[in-house]
């Protein structure tokens, strides 16, 4: 009775935190389609943000560390395009981009052990699903940082959304296999809104 009670907070968080995924990717469509291209809008990033760290709260207390890790790298990159938005601040150093980067990489690579070493339930083969996952999950946004860095503004380039896309539909069945509603929800909506920024991306490149 009492760790339910004690559970219910982080529910609400974990479902808080889907809603703001849920909200940037139709904010981001909704950007795109009025500018017939894939655009970054500064709120896709507040969401986003605030997303990962409400559903980084909620994989912690589940114990799920893999995707905790991938919260954790990627809240460092919403992060950095926020900053990408701001004068003075749009470049960082070569030392600050290889701590952070050694941060993200040092989260993965933790997360992975600890799975591996101590989630009994989890078989390798799944621990692979999420780590191959989470690898183009996250590897898609350090893409988009170096691309955001080169042009000094936030933006998607196409290989962008293939990386979600593989990486979405990996953790997908990962969380489908775990049988966590509030984890699966939060990769539901994503491959509708990927393809669709494929498409306005071959579009934009034909005209």
């Amino acid at each position: 009775m009492v760790a339910a009670a004690l559970a219910l907070p982080f529910q609400i968080a974990g479902w808080v935190g889907n809603a703001c995924f849920f909200s940037r990717f139709f904010v981001q469509w909704f950007e795109s389609e009025r500018a017939r291209k894939s655009v970054a809008p500064p709120l896709f990033w507040w969401l986003s943000l605030a997303g990962t760290v409400l559903l980084g709260v909620y994989a912690g207390m589940r114990h799920n560390y893999v995707l905790l890790g991938g919260y954790v790298i990627n809240g460092l990159i919403y992060g950095r395009n926020l900053a990408l938005g701001l004068d003075g601040v749009r470049r960082l150093g070569a030392p600050v981009r290889t701590t952070l980067a050694g941060i993200a990489g040092a989260a993965l690579v933790g997360a992975a052990f600890w799975e591996i070493t101590h989630r009994e339930e989890a078989s390798t083969v799944w621990v692979a699903v999420a780590l191959a996952g989470q690898a183009c999950w996250s590897s898609r946004f350090v893409v988009q940082w170096w691309a955001s860095e080169r042009a000094s503004a936030s933006h998607f380039p196409r290989v962008f959304w293939w990386l979600s896309l593989a990486g979405n539909l990996l953790l997908l069945a990962f969380t489908l296999h775990l049988g966590d509603l509030v984890l699966i929800w939060g990769f539901v909506p994503g491959p509708i809104v990927q393809v669709r920024n494929l498409m306005l991306g071959a579009k934009s490149k034909a005209e």
